[in-house]
């Protein structure tokens, strides 16, 4: 599926505003700058957004400049407490001219300040595809009647090269940098450094989603266009237009009138009762006035994305300054560094639990209290069974005789 790109600020202004919650909203604050120096004129007005999940619009402003100059100050009331990414730009004449996309906002009541973001000039690309490579947005399409790769805030014109498969471009007067396009995957290189294995996104609306439960055992699919209901162990089976997703105080409702249903997900981990699995979202589902509790969303979305940056080793912390990363690719890749060396390798996610194979390292010598903080942290590796998320946010990959913590991880 192609989904042809553009900003959220766009979209926004075609979604229907937020359902009415009965809590204090939180302000989201921050300043809208960019380095040229280019006045603004009396019209230009600033736009933004703030995006959950299922392309929901959570809160929106549109702030007329009234003559002042960047940096112009925004404050974004927000009624939900959900987390998301924020899109904010300052348009002129009706255009927009300067762009900044996927900020990330934490969930919460407490008041968010997002300092300074710095915008870049922005001109729309035709015919767009966006990648998501590791959490880092990526997107390709024609600019100037040229096929021009958008990645950390460049635009690079593309020529095509020869391939043995696929498609394969790089940019104008930089070998290293470009893109490689296999299917529905690509590989994007920056620098000469290659960015996580790359996949076309999706619309957020259309993503499938699944959620379950045990007693009584029941589970919901929602599909690109239909939703799959089975309750009661499969003595009921029921489906439904797929609805719209509409963002409420700390989560998400889908409602289905129709057949008597509403699936309510909770923003926040939840753990499979069986099995212990960790889960992005608390689920309940409410058929006919009975009201079913499980657990929603792929647990690979708790891993995949930015790095994690390990802070402990089996309870004795990491050598002071000392960089040991994670890196889970949304193609079962293990990327990272293990304080000296950069590994590579392979996770696998069940059911049942997650475990690593053919962890690999390159082969530099470091003094030797990271020499000996790397074994132990492969050592780690080959020893976990399972996953799970602790209160503060943290990444703990459990494992070995003790069924405890091996490695402990945050985002920076």
């Amino acid at each position: 599926m192609l989904w042809m790109a553009r900003p959220a600020f766009v979209i926004a202004v075609l979604a229907s505003g937020v359902a009415a919650q009965a809590e204090a909203p939180r302000d989201i604050t921050g300043n809208l700058t960019y380095l040229a120096r280019i006045a603004l004129p009396p019209e230009a007005e600033a736009v933004i957004v703030l995006q959950g999940e299922f392309g929901t619009v959570l809160a929106q402003a549109v702030i007329p400049s009234g003559g002042r100059q960047v940096p112009l100050p925004f404050v974004l009331s927000d009624a939900t407490g959900l987390s998301g990414r924020l899109d904010a730009a300052i348009r002129m004449g009706g255009q927009t001219r300067w762009l900044i996309e996927g900020v990330p906002v934490p969930g919460g009541g407490a008041p968010v300040d997002l300092g300074n973001l710095m915008l870049s000039p922005y001109r729309a690309l035709a015919f767009a595809t966006q990648y998501d490579c590791g959490g880092i947005r990526v997107s390709v399409g024609m600019l100037d009647d040229r096929l021009t790769l958008r990645a950390d805030r460049r635009d690079l014109p593309l020529t095509q090269v020869e391939a043995a498969s696929g498609a394969r471009y790089v940019a104008d007067g930089d070998d290293s940098s470009g893109i490689w396009s296999k299917g529905e995957g690509a590989t994007v290189t920056l620098g000469g450094a290659e960015l996580p294995e790359c996949y076309k996104l999706v619309p957020p609306d259309a993503t499938p989603y699944r959620a379950g439960g045990t007693e009584p055992g029941w589970s919901v699919r929602l599909g690109d266009a239909t939703t799959e209901i089975t309750a009661d162990y499969g003595a009921v089976s029921l489906t439904a237009p797929r609805p719209a997703a509409m963002p409420v105080r700390g989560g998400y409702v889908f409602d289905m009138p129709d057949i008597g249903a509403r699936l309510t997900l909770t923003e926040g981990v939840c753990r499979d009762i069986a099995t212990g699995m960790p889960h992005p979202h608390g689920t309940t589902l409410t058929l006919d006035g009975r009201d079913m509790t499980g657990c929603g969303g792929d647990p690979a979305r708790l891993l995949t994305g930015p790095e994690w940056r390990v802070e402990d080793v089996a309870g004795t912390g990491i050598v002071d300054r000392s960089n040991v990363t994670l890196m889970f690719g949304s193609d079962g890749r293990l990327s990272g560094s293990g304080g000296c060396n950069r590994m590579m390798g392979g996770y696998t996610l069940t059911g049942e639990g997650l475990t690593f194979s053919q962890v690999a390292a390159t082969m530099m010598a470091c003094p030797e209290a990271l020499m000996t903080q790397e074994a132990r942290v492969f050592e780690a590796l080959a020893a976990v069974t399972r996953f799970d998320m602790d209160d503060s946010g943290a990444l703990q990959l459990i494992g070995g005789a003790q069924d405890a913590a091996l490695l402990t991880a945050r985002r920076p």
